[in-house]
């Protein structure tokens, strides 16, 4: 009995290393956490923000043990941001979890924000922790000060772009009448302090966003994979488009069996933004490679599926296939 805890627990020790190991590979040296011990527990480097009232957002980074719930670490917090308060009792703090674009979430006393930190990894999210006195009603009200203007001019051209894209959201959630954050105080954090390579932890963004885009389409592949041995209703199939954009010479695209050449032109067109342009002016074309190196090109009817096509090919005729888009009225060869 005591032999199959001591083992579950190794499994456990094991599948806590493996996810803190995902987490490490994508945060910067400062934020890497400790390897769980034989308890489980485990540390790490984490940012609160803080804002008093009427007061410009301040930030910390202090070190936090897996095992330390928010009662914990607003104690610590408080004595970090508010020395003067430090014999005081602190009943009116509270600790928020935050996420841009989501309504703010008030934490549990006994949750523990390491723990919360790290379950992010899952989507490869990044949020903030936000200390606050739940009774101060004016602490959300305050705009952009000048005090930060630091920060604003320290931003890159991606981090300028990015704040355009938050301040265009929030009049949009304005002019929409969307009060989902009453209190605004997400929105206010994230346009008073926008993400840069200071207040984040992510080591990678554009690496992040990439994998994001690869686990959406896998995703999607499951879908179209057959559950019962049978063949694959779908996959991903590569559309030549240079006549469509020299420099941009191809496009991946998800495909069922079922989708049409009709419905792939369209694509392709909306995919290189000539979404305005007319799907009839355009066809797709199969190219077939011979054995003596001459290519056969064939259009497609409207009703005809690439992907289909191409999943029942023989082999020897498969990989010598692609299809491309090309302009001109549909006729059976397209020399």
């Amino acid at each position: 009995m005591h032999g199959s805890s001591g083992d579950r627990r190794a499994l456990e020790r094991e599948a806590l290393r493996n996810v803190i190991a995902q987490w490490n590979a994508n945060r910067l040296d400062i934020f890497e956490l400790s390897e769980p011990n034989e308890d489980l527990e485990f540390h790490g480097v984490m940012r609160f923000y803080f804002q008093d009232s009427g007061q410009k957002v301040a930030t910390k980074c202090i070190r936090v043990a897996s095992d330390a719930t928010v009662e914990d670490v607003i104690g610590t917090l408080v004595e970090k941001f508010r020395p003067d308060m430090r014999m005081l009792s602190v009943p009116s703090y509270a600790l928020y979890e935050l996420h841009e674009n989501c309504p703010e979430r008030k934490m549990a006393a006994d949750e523990k924000p390491l723990l919360v930190q790290l379950n992010w990894h899952v989507d490869d999210r990044e949020g903030r922790f936000l200390l606050k006195n739940v009774d101060d009603k004016t602490s959300n009200s305050v705009g952009l000060s000048d005090s930060n203007a630091s920060f604003r001019r320290k931003l890159s051209k991606r981090e300028k772009k990015q704040l355009k894209k938050q301040e265009k959201l929030s009049r949009m959630r304005s002019e929409n009448g969307a009060d989902q954050d009453k209190d605004g105080v997400t929105e206010k954090l994230y346009t008073e302090l926008p993400e840069t390579s200071f207040t984040r932890s992510i080591s990678n963004p554009e690496a992040v966003m990439r994998r994001r885009r690869q686990q959406k389409l896998e995703r999607k592949l499951q879908q179209f994979r057959s559950k019962d041995g049978g063949p694959d209703t779908g996959g991903t199939l590569k559309i030549y488009g240079e006549a469509l954009c020299k420099d941009v010479p191809y496009k991946t695209l998800l495909l069922s069996i079922r989708d049409c050449a009709g419905s792939v032109v369209r694509e392709m067109l909306e995919k290189y933004g000539l979404s305005r342009s007319d799907p009839s002016q355009w066809c797709l074309v199969q190219v077939t490679q011979q054995a003596g190196g001459q290519d056969v090109e064939y259009v497609l009817d409207d009703d005809e599926c690439p992907l289909s096509i191409l999943m029942n090919a023989p082999n020897s005729i498969a990989g010598v296939t692609s299809f491309c888009i090309k302009w001109g009225i549909r006729t059976d060869i397209c020399q």
